[in-house]
């Protein structure tokens, strides 16, 4: 039995990591991992905290008060080895995404146009049939992105941002605006493994990885996709929305309807329709 305690303290993102670091053969079988999801406001035990030797965290800032960062590693056992791991978001592939919409998956041009009052047919129009950059600069909206990301992960043990610069253009590398796929996941742990000084995850292990995060694949709009000369993305491309193949037209007017209608529960919506 693992004698070593390793707590993460992270989103949804620590939960493949997770998988991963059990898994490794070397890892897995001097620690157990442990992990508690910091936006849920888990409280981790003060005699995990105290007897743990590894502490892996995506940093929280003081607005999280008990569950922030710095409050934590004051609790942490003075001998552990405390290490920040990156909290991935790219709104590259989502440029109107926010956080501040009664909406999952929340989108600020169309709710602009909903709030403006405008018909669903008018809002399909405009959103479908109309050049967006002659409003919107994509390639600028790309670059705060990134830079937010970089200024992010200053700090972590391991840095995905030029990862993704690198191929986000050939290879679709989230399937929603926190959910990443199976490469940068394996990157975070191949580097995590690396700096602790552990060998390659084995191949059979990274051969048998899946995506993390199947069930929802958020649409990209056909324009972005244009703008940012990416492989995928165009108009008839499909996308696994719980279940349901769906080009982004067909998402759209889920969204308008939901939004229209006034039903928040999007998820539970998509799941139905």
């Amino acid at each position: 039995m693992s004698s070593k305690l390793c707590l993460i303290h992270a989103n949804c993102q620590g939960d493949p990591l997770l998988q991963l670091l059990q898994l490794h053969p070397q890892f897995g079988s001097e620690f157990r991992v442990v992990k508690y999801t910091n936006y849920l406001r888990e409280t981790i035990p003060a005699h995990e905290l105290a007897g743990c030797s590894l502490f892996l965290y995506q940093p929280l800032g003081e607005k999280w008060d008990d569950h922030a960062s710095d409050v934590l590693l004051q609790r942490v056992n003075p001998a552990a080895t405390c290490l920040a791991i990156p909290n991935m978001l790219f709104k590259g592939y989502w440029p109107f995404w926010t956080n501040r919409s009664p909406m999952n998956y929340g989108d600020t041009f169309l709710d602009h146009m909903v709030d403006m009052g405008l018909e669903k047919k008018e809002i399909l129009y405009i959103a479908l049939q109309t050049d967006l950059t002659r409003k919107y600069d994509f390639p600028a909206m790309l670059e705060a992105s990134l830079a937010m990301e970089r200024d992010k992960e200053k700090g972590c043990v391991v840095e995905t941002v030029a990862l993704v610069e690198e191929l986000f253009r050939s290879e679709r590398l989230f399937n929603s605006i926190n959910h990443p796929n199976r490469r940068l996941i394996l990157h975070v742990a191949e580097g995590l493994l690396d700096a602790l000084g552990y060998p390659p995850l084995p191949d059979v292990l990274v051969s048998a990885f899946r995506d993390p995060y199947p069930d929802f694949e958020q649409p990209i709009h056909p324009q972005v996709a244009a703008v940012h000369g990416m492989a995928f993305g165009g108009a008839d491309a499909r996308y696994n929305v719980y279940g349901k193949p769906r080009t982004y037209e067909e998402y759209l007017n889920c969204y308008l309807d939901c939004r229209l209608l006034g039903i928040n529960d999007f998820i539970s919506y998509l799941h139905l329709v």
